[in-house]
């Protein structure tokens, strides 16, 4: 059934398909036609049900007196109508040089991480958005053109966490039509008819069209929603499947390589399970099933790293990235294991401990925090354990004839001062060791 936003069988159906019955609900406004519309919407509603209203504006200072004017327009009626309000003036410009992304981009990170901010202050239940069914068919397409799943093709989402958008299944004429009926005042932004922006250009294209195409793409939106929730629910089965463990605190996801090499299509699924961590490039991730023990990719919040027959799936807050190595910010040995290399530490080994193979030992009090793990670069040097002097560790790799291979995979312990402790699996330093005055032993196992 096809409703009009002046119908109040509408509202009805707003009320209850997003319980706003006794919610605090704050109302993101531009003073555009399509945030005043809902701003208005929801005041009719307040009327007949309990319900609290605020307004959040963005003053994103890209339209110099023009943005000013939108900022007084939404205060003045916030005043008149004795609406709460929150108005945030962001340097964008600065925001999108310092970030290196798009304008478009910068405003929309300032604006959301702005809500996240509201939300969190105030309890808002719910931040309602004016978005609607052309910025749908707008996002569908500009998907369509950069490459994307299903999901990419099913517009902007109706609900989203905390974030609400009533007005996802009306077209901009509708919203216009309602505005003129209910006499209610915008601002124009001019800048939605610059022609440099790929959503202008594809609004100014679609806002030709006929009704007939707007019926057309919701039915088939509609249809792709249906197969998106069909393959959701089939890729969470494959998700329980190749889980040998998973825990959010700290965030850890053990995986079994063998059940991933077997999924087929292979690159649909390792696309819908590593896509939503940042892993987008499938070629790498099928290298990865193949790959040693120790090798890893990683994303801007999380890393995968082979682990003999399991993937391991962690944030990299475990250890910080650093040049060509991780820097250890404090030693907690349950987290080490999920470095690049298989690396255990051990205060004050017992006897038994000592015993075990590839246990190396050194004076913990002689470190000092952050510690570092990396490779060789030009200039390092050591002082190899039991001899006199110091050792270019080039000239140690030399002597010891790895190739070039074998020296980018031989890692190296480093204090905090700089200082190499441990060719890793190789040779300790001498300044290091453990001598008749050491109080506490830090027993290294390979």
């Amino acid at each position: 059934m096809e409703y009009k936003l002046y119908d109040p069988l509408f509202l009805e159906k707003l009320i209850k398909d997003f319980s706003i019955e006794n919610k605090n609900v704050c109302v993101a406004v531009s003073g555009g036609l399509d945030s005043m519309v809902l701003l208005n919407l929801l005041i009719n509603i307040s009327f007949n049900i309990k319900i609290t209203l605020s307004v959040a504006h963005c003053n994103f200072s890209l339209r110099n007196k023009e943005s000013n004017e939108d900022e007084y327009f939404v205060r003045n009626f916030c005043v008149k109508k004795n609406i709460s309000y929150h108005i945030k003036r962001f340097n964008t410009f600065d925001f999108s040089k310092k970030k290196k992304i798009s304008i478009q981009m910068a405003a929309r990170k300032l604006r959301y991480d702005w809500f996240e901010e509201l939300l969190e202050i105030y309890s808002y239940e719910y931040i309602a958005l004016g978005h609607h069914f052309n910025d749908s068919i707008e996002t569908f397409f500009i998907n369509m053109m950069r490459g994307t799943g299903i999901k990419g093709l099913l517009g902007i989402p109706i609900k989203n966490k905390k974030f609400i958008r009533p007005l996802s299944g009306f077209t901009k004429k509708e919203i216009l039509h309602y505005a003129k009926i209910k006499n209610i005042k915008w601002r124009l932004d001019n800048s939605n008819k610059e022609y440099k922006y790929l959503r202008n250009k594809i609004r100014l294209i679609t806002s030709t069209f006929s009704n007939y195409f707007y019926k057309g793409v919701k039915k088939s939106m509609e249809y792709l929603y249906q197969e998106n929730s069909f393959i959701e629910i089939e890729v969470r089965k494959i998700n329980k499947e190749i889980t040998v463990e998973k825990k959010s605190n700290p965030f850890l996801w053990k995986i079994e390589c063998k059940k991933i090499k077997n999924l087929q299509p292979l690159s649909f699924y390792l696309f819908k399970l590593f896509f939503p961590y940042g892993f987008s490039n499938i070629e790498n991730l099928k290298h990865l099933i193949h790959a040693q023990s120790g090798k890893q990719l990683i994303s801007k919040k999380y890393r995968i790293i082979k682990n003999r027959n399991y993937w391991i799936l962690i944030e990299n807050h475990f250890f910080d990235k650093k040049d060509n190595g991780y820097v250890i910010q404090d030693i907690k040995f349950e987290n080490l294991k999920y470095l690049p290399i298989d690396i255990q530490f051990i205060i004050n080994p017992s006897p038994k401990e000592k015993n075990t193979k590839n246990m190396s030992f050194i004076d913990f009090d002689k470190i000092k925090f952050p510690l570092e793990l990396r490779t060789w670069k030009k200039g390092d040097y050591f002082f190899p354990l039991n001899m006199k002097g110091k050792k270019k560790l080039s000239k140690y790799y030399k002597e010891k004839k790895f190739s070039i291979l074998e020296k980018k995979q031989i890692w190296l312990l480093i204090n905090g001062n700089g200082d190499i402790i441990f060719v890793i699996g190789n040779r300790l330093d001498d300044r290091f060791k453990v001598t008749k005055i050491t109080k506490k032993i830090l027993g290294i196992k390979i």
